[in-house]
């Protein structure tokens, strides 16, 4: 299809604008704040300085980017970091982290919903999470607290029973940071993420419960999750985007007035229809009156008489003033007509034809029978019983026009 060059240059012009648009609203859009604990995010609760702090302190540290079920099948000295999880695994990363607890590994799970990842988490979810950190003190001696103090917004509150089941931190007889083993591993959770995050890193305490609950740097290989930070994988995600949406929407908008457009300007024109002035209805009531008013009986046994004699001896090969008693033997034996009383009807019609007082009735009843024979004999079809090329050849008979 070739495209005029006024139509070039509006397309051109618009993609234009709408590159314009969709720069303008990629620099404009202001940055939401993300609650999301990512080693990608340097926002303020973002955990992308206590990452490259693991990286720089000699730590082998990584960020997990895939499903739990390909975790390493010998997990011990390994830490897996889940920093307040959000995507809801499936039952088999379910099994999987078990497997990875069982077979020696570590995981160190923040936020509320621990539960939902990890065997024997049974916590409370805060109601109200205080938008402050608050400082909070060891509860016991271990290797955890050796840290002092810590600062935290607790998200949820420990509420679980388990025996073996360390608390390192609490607030008010609420456990807030609590440790316990399954299998041959260990599973540490913090009530939020807040120690690790850029905003609270660095502040007291903080930096040494990530270091002390992760382990010696020199024994311990850190996969930090992002898996479960994505929210899809899918192509999907990113055209949802506020700019690209907007500026994909746009392009559609423009292409479809395009398409408009131009079809209205160089698609093909055809003529409207005119519709017949006469219906056949119409034609054939008009015609009957006229016959009724002239009281020409004749006339309409004659026409179709005449109209099938044409016919019939076209089809025969046969002089047209052919006796009707000859031209029904005719018919008879050389198109096998086996119907006998096609003799008796056209000697009706030439009797009828000279009875001065021929009644409607029977003129009627006569052309019937022979429009049965008409169309026994396949004369003629429908679609030409009103075409000139047949109406034009019969005496006193003319075609239907509109």
């Amino acid at each position: 299809m070739k495209i005029e060059r006024s139509d070039r240059r509006l397309l051109i012009w618009a993609g234009v604008f709408i590159l314009l648009v969709i720069i303008a609203l990629s620099l404009t859009q202001e940055e939401e704040e993300s609650y999301v604990p990512s080693t990608y995010s340097a926002q303020s609760r973002g955990a992308k300085a206590a990452f490259l702090m693991l990286q720089e302190s000699g730590y082998k540290a990584e960020r997990w980017e895939q499903s739990p079920v390909h975790l390493p099948s010998d997990p011990k000295h390994t830490v897996l970091v889940l920093a307040s999880p959000y995507r809801e695994p499936s039952r088999d990363e379910q099994n999987a982290l078990q497997t990875f607890l069982s077979e020696g590994g570590k995981i160190l799970v923040t936020g509320a919903n621990a539960p939902g990842y990890l065997p024997k988490v049974d916590v409370e979810t805060e109601a109200l999470q205080i938008p402050s950190p608050k400082e909070y003190q060891p509860q016991l001696l271990t290797p955890l607290t050796r840290g002092g103090a810590i600062q935290m917004s607790p998200a949820a509150y420990w509420k679980g029973n388990l025996p073996g089941t360390l608390v390192h931190y609490a607030d008010e007889n609420r456990p807030i940071v609590v440790s316990y083993n399954f299998g041959r591993g260990e599973v540490i959770w913090w009530a939020s993420s807040t120690p690790l995050s850029n905003a609270a890193i660095g502040k007291s305490g903080n930096m040494a419960l990530l270091l002390n609950s992760l382990g010696d740097a020199k024994d311990v290989h850190i996969l930090w999750d992002e898996y479960f930070h994505s929210v899809s994988d899918s192509l999907m995600s990113y055209v949802l985007d506020p700019p690209a949406f907007f500026g994909l929407a746009q392009c559609l908008l423009v292409f479809l007035a395009l398409m408009f457009t131009f079809s209205r300007r160089n698609g093909p024109i055809h003529p409207l229809p005119e519709p017949s002035r006469l219906s056949p209805l119409e034609f054939v009531n008009t015609l009957g009156k006229l016959y009724r008013r002239a009281n020409a009986i004749h006339s309409a046994l004659e026409i179709p008489y005449a109209r099938f004699r044409m016919l019939v001896t076209r089809r025969l090969g046969i002089n047209a003033d052919v006796a009707a008693a000859d031209l029904a033997l005719a018919v008879k034996n050389r198109l096998r007509y086996k119907d006998d009383s096609l003799a008796a009807l056209l000697q009706q019609i030439e009797d009828a034809l000279h009875n001065p007082e021929l009644k409607e009735a029977d003129a009627l009843a006569l052309v019937q029978q022979l429009d049965r024979h008409t169309r026994n004999l396949k004369l003629i079809t429908m679609e030409r019983q009103e075409k000139h090329f047949d109406a034009d050849r019969v005496t006193g008979a003319h075609a239907r026009t509109n």
